[in-house]
């Protein structure tokens, strides 16, 4: 495998491409239902994992990642490969950005909220954050469910100024709001588009609730029961820390800069292993962390992404939970960063996939996602 160095070296610049953990960009066709390893009980083979995931990226550019398979019964099969950062390589402790996987965290504290009485999923977001168009008439179930009608603040021209002058400064959120409020929106409920501003109002709605910001609530709450160590808000210094990198025409075009996770907030400002990320993605999955009243509402919630070509790839989304041929799940893409985590429930196996390259295709987990578990 050629060094990011070298490639580095034969690449243009390119201008700083905003993909704010969006995951925007349009599914791949849908593939035939596969049965996989997961489907025999038996966990692929680390050749056999290396060899398709290898398959499903060649010719990206794609400078490094882990992939991860594990099942009910604590056994896993890891793949590293590539570099971190310039002569550094992968290892099983290198930490992703998750991106808009973040959004999976944050909805689950809500919904551990509703299930201890503290707040109800049919609230108006008006009750607990002032000043959001149609905030008395959008609920926190539609903000979930990105049905709200609110515009999506990453996709504002006027972040990517504001980014360009100093993306190590972090924002306060309530900049990222008036770029959306800027925007009429849709009526709540009518619709289904994926917005990361309604992410943003649920980490300030558990800040009223609960009096902690959303990352105390996260850690306490989910990072600590399930020991995520390595999971955060943004990168940790000293950590063995990977980074983003902008591919174009299947090579490496640009070492992107640090970004403080402020401008990505409640909607994508995680970050962490892919060990931590298999971990998480099976409790997503399984509910294990809410009641079964709420794992049953929240798998209730499922309903089309058709209203938007710009979705992720998700056949279904539900609160901060996507679908694809029964997995659930979710996906993150931003400034360098992909990643998936998708549980299966019939087989209870997880897939968790971490690189660091963002260019043409938002969707390349996805592509390693219907490579592995067809193994």
């Amino acid at each position: 495998m050629t060094s990011i160095a070298s490639r580095l070296g034969r690449a243009p610049l390119l201008v700083l491409v905003l993909l704010l953990a969006a995951c925007s960009g349009a599914p791949p066709a849908d593939p035939p239902p596969a049965t996989s390893a997961s489907g025999s009980g038996v966990l692929p083979s680390e050749d056999d994992l290396r060899t398709a995931v290898e398959s499903a990226l060649a010719g990206s550019g794609v400078p490094g990642g882990a992939v991860v398979v594990s099942d009910a019964a604590g056994g896993s099969t890891t793949v590293v490969f590539g570099e971190r950062a310039p002569g550094e390589p992968v290892t099983a402790d290198t930490r992703f950005a998750y991106r808009s996987i973040t959004k999976s965290f944050v909805g689950t504290v809500i919904l551990q909220l509703a299930d201890e009485k503290r707040l109800s999923l049919e609230d108006p977001v008006s009750k607990y954050v002032a000043g959001v168009p149609n905030g008395d008439r959008i609920t926190i179930a539609e903000l979930g469910d990105m049905r709200s009608g609110l515009a999506n603040y990453s996709a504002r021209p006027g972040l990517g100024a504001m980014l360009g002058k100093d993306p190590a400064r972090d924002p306060q959120t309530s900049e990222l709001l008036a770029l959306s409020y800027a925007v009429k929106p849709v009526a709540p409920g009518t619709a289904y588009e994926y917005s990361n501003t309604n992410t943003l109002l649920l980490g300030e709605v558990i800040r009223k609730v609960t009096g902690d910001d959303w990352v105390t609530a996260v850690d306490q709450r989910l990072l600590r029961p399930l020991k995520l160590e390595s999971v955060g808000n943004g990168f940790v210094s000293g950590s063995e820390n990977a980074t983003g990198f902008q591919l174009a025409d299947g090579k490496i075009a640009e070492q992107l800069p640090v970004v403080a996770p402020g401008w990505f907030g409640a909607a994508g400002g995680l970050t962490g292993n892919a060990a931590d990320l298999a971990v998480w993605g099976r409790s997503l999955g399984s509910g294990s962390l809410v009641s079964q009243g709420a794992q049953r509402w929240r798998l209730d919630q499922f309903g089309s992404t058709a209203d938007d070509p710009a979705s992720p790839l998700y056949d279904a989304y539900g609160f901060a939970l996507g679908r694809t041929d029964g997995w659930r799940g979710h996906t993150g893409t931003g400034l360098g960063f992909q990643g998936l985590v998708m549980y299966d429930p019939a087989t209870e196996h997880v897939i968790a996939v971490l690189i660091n390259g963002t260019g043409e295709n938002p969707d390349l987990p996805a592509t390693v996602f219907e490579a592995v578990r067809k193994l």
